[in-house]
């Protein structure tokens, strides 16, 4: 996390503001096409999960080429698009300063190879998945980092186009992370050896499973990439850049709690499937009591030191970006609260319930952005409109969970959601009067942050955690039960 900040700083500091943002929505232009891999990407993760326990080699080998074959073909249809439609649209309608369209084009071709092979590495993401292999992440994790360091080193002393010399940096290295995944899964799984056989009855299974799951991908891949290109059409490339920031942001924060997430959903298929309702549940609560845990551990004294801390890493801020963090973690804080509902669902089998009902609530948010927009509010007040289909969406879930799997979604939401907002409010309390009555610094950042932690810590064990969750870490750290 700290890597991402410090690298961030300095790819923003090369690149200025403009180009910063130049690389932003291109990137987020190209990003908007591959909603045709959302739409078999969770299928082929529930598949495999599922045909892993049935114990059938070929089984699983048939799954596994089916959904590179299928994906194969995404990858190639989303090129021709980009390339046709996609380029004419960057050329003539994204506001990019016209000595910049170049550059521009280079990273849109960078983009575009490098969304080829994402698309194509899906059935590999998702054999790792399923298979539980989450050690290579963690080795992954080391790569990355050695990544970042030397991307720097060459952006930063590399002579020419720096827009130009990142987006190829940035392909180069996907490329790489891709290679060591595929190597690993080839030796690994022997489903993942190379095969373009398709299995006509599995085709038809899993499109007919994931055929639903389009609504959704088009509305997510539409909001996000369309709220950048209206902030590009209404203001600049510099409000784009304030944008990146955020996601990056974010993004950062997110990755403190996937690992939970990733690590839950073929357990959930698994226990779905062999009818164990109790421990299904659980795993519902649990994860989502951990990830909010950990989120409030850094959303809330970023939240009130956000100000300081982007003077601290960036030195010059583009402007809106204060507002733009703190409104997405508030957004990510009400996202993870009912991520896993999502996940109960899928695993169920219920996809046509979350398209046709929860996957459509999104429909309303560009509609609500662009009216903010035109009637002549600030960017900061279309980023608040992205809240208002996230809560809807949330009922929605809890209503289709608990009419189709029979879940305590009632409970869940008292359990769960309201505590667990109510206490880090509380946890904000002191740190809050403490960040009133000192004069803005480091002295304040470092005080503010240590009484956030202690803090968030102290109610969360005493109130959040149960006796099963404090007993595991009494076991870790101390070596005995409780």
């Amino acid at each position: 996390m700290a890597l991402s900040f410090i690298s961030t700083r300095i790819v923003l500091e090369k690149l200025g503001g403009s180009d910063y943002g130049v690389n932003n929505v291109v990137g987020g232009f190209v990003a908007m096409f591959t909603v045709l891999n959302g739409i078999l990407q969770t299928g082929t993760r529930r598949f495999l999960s599922l045909n892993l326990g049935k114990n059938d080699p070929k089984l699983l080998k048939n799954t596994f080429s089916t959904s590179f074959v299928i994906h194969l073909v995404i990858g190639i249809v989303v090129v021709l698009l980009l390339e046709t439609i996609g380029l004419w649209f960057l050329n003539n309608h994204l506001n990019i300063e016209l000595d910049r369209m170049t550059a521009a084009n280079w990273v849109f071709q960078f983009s575009v190879w490098t969304v080829f092979l994402g698309i194509t590495q899906t059935p590999f993401v998702a054999a790792i998945t399923s298979q539980e292999h989450f050690n290579i992440y963690a080795y992954m994790s080391i790569y990355d980092a050695v990544a970042k360091i030397l991307v720097l080193f060459v952006l930063v002393y590399l002579p020419g186009d720096k827009l130009i010399i990142y987006g190829a940096l940035q392909m180069f290295v996907g490329m790489i992370s891709i290679a060591i995944y595929r190597i690993y899964c080839i030796r690994k799984f022997e489903e993942c050896s190379f095969s373009l056989h398709v299995d006509k009855g599995l085709l038809k299974e899993m499109t007919s499973f994931s055929g639903w799951s389009v609504i959704g991908n088009l509305f997510v891949v539409g909001n996000n990439q369309g709220l950048s290109i209206l902030l590009n059409v209404f203001f600049n490339t510099v409000v784009n850049a304030s944008r990146g920031l955020a996601a990056t942001v974010t993004f950062t924060i997110s990755q403190f709690v996937n690992g939970f997430i990733i690590a839950g959903e073929p357990q959930l298929v698994k226990f779905y499937g062999a009818g164990e309702k109790e421990k299904f549940e659980k795993l519902v609560f649990n994860i989502t009591q951990y990830t909010l845990f950990l989120l409030s551990l850094i959303a809330v004294p970023v939240f009130m030191e956000i100000d300081y801390v982007l003077e601290l890493w960036l030195g010059e801020v583009p402007p809106y970006t204060s507002g733009f963090i703190k409104i997405t973690i508030l957004s990510s804080l009400i996202m993870n609260s009912y991520i896993m509902l999502d996940k109960a669902i899928v695993a169920a089998g219920y996809m046509k319930q979350l398209a046709l009902i929860a996957n459509t609530i999104p429909i309303i948010q560009l509609p609500l952005i662009y009216c903010v927009l035109k009637l002549g509010y600030e960017p900061t007040a279309a980023y608040w409109m992205t809240l208002v289909p996230q809560f809807i969406g949330m009922l929605a879930d809890m209503w289709i969970v608990e009419k189709y799997i029979n879940f305590p979604s009632t409970r869940f939401f008292i359990q769960i959601i309201c505590k667990n907002f109510i206490l880090i409010l509380v946890a904000c309390i002191i740190p809050y009067l403490v960040h009133c009555s000192i004069t803005p610094g480091l002295g304040r950042f470092l005080v503010v942050c240590s009484l956030s932690v202690i803090s968030t810590m102290a109610i969360m064990w005493a109130f959040a955690l149960n006796d099963d969750v404090k007993n595991i870490v009494y076991r870790k750290i101390l070596r005995r039960k409780v």
